[in-house]
């Protein structure tokens, strides 16, 4: 299943497994600023500013490296969002995200900021979500795609998996070409409809997410 949710990206490999978390305090966030220097084991994006705890709720521990692969600034919603696994190297840089509290293995609610490297050498942002919607296509997987907006240098669409049950999920990405490569944000909740008002915020949110 962790596979089949991973096609969108087309060239990730399977991700490492992670223990459950413990009890999340939102009222143990600390801003961090340039004035202090809190000694950070965790960092989240809570109303769009940098915030840390001093203490882990990811029994697991998280790779403290993950914030410096971050490629681009992602606007979430109010909630506190906690980037839980990440890699880099030449193909690829992808971080993940989970609201504060959740289980990377149980999720119901992820984003994933994506770099692929000299991409736009190659193929189009259409041709990249041709290539995406054939992938899960072959899969046996029947995706109803909407493309929301589209530009030579930009697509913002959406693309949901009503059925079989136990795979349904509803997901915006926004892919946007630059002079070096693809930037992708993804926003995916496993329901097969987000709601009007969620998609909306959503789409806001990516298209007012940036690249660093």
């Amino acid at each position: 299943m962790r596979k089949f949710f991973r096609l969108f990206s087309l060239i990730l490999s399977l991700f490492s497994i992670f223990n459950a978390y413990a009890a999340f305090d939102i009222n143990s966030l600390i801003e961090v600023t340039e004035k202090n220097n809190p000694q950070c084991v965790e960092y989240y994006t809570y109303k769009n500013k940098p915030y840390c705890s001093t203490k882990a709720f990811e029994s697991s521990g998280i790779n403290p490296k993950i914030k410096t692969y971050e490629t681009q600034t992602i606007v979430f919603d109010n909630r506190p969002w906690l980037a839980v696994w990440g890699e880099k190297n030449p193909t690829i840089t992808t971080v993940e995200y989970v609201p504060a509290g959740d289980n990377i293995n149980q999720w119901n609610e992820l984003v994933t900021s994506q770099f692929i490297p000299g991409l736009q050498e190659k193929i189009t942002v259409k041709q990249y979500v041709d290539a995406m919607v054939l992938q899960l296509k072959k899969t046996g997987m029947h995706p109803i795609v909407n493309i929301i907006k589209e530009s030579p240098q930009q697509i913002i669409f959406e693309f949901i998996i009503p059925t079989p049950s136990h795979l349904k999920q509803d997901e915006l990405q926004i892919v946007r070409k630059a002079n070096n490569g693809f930037y992708i944000v993804h926003y995916v909740i496993k329901s097969s409809d987000m709601g009007k008002e969620n998609r909306q915020k959503w789409i806001r949110n990516l298209q007012n997410s940036h690249i660093n």
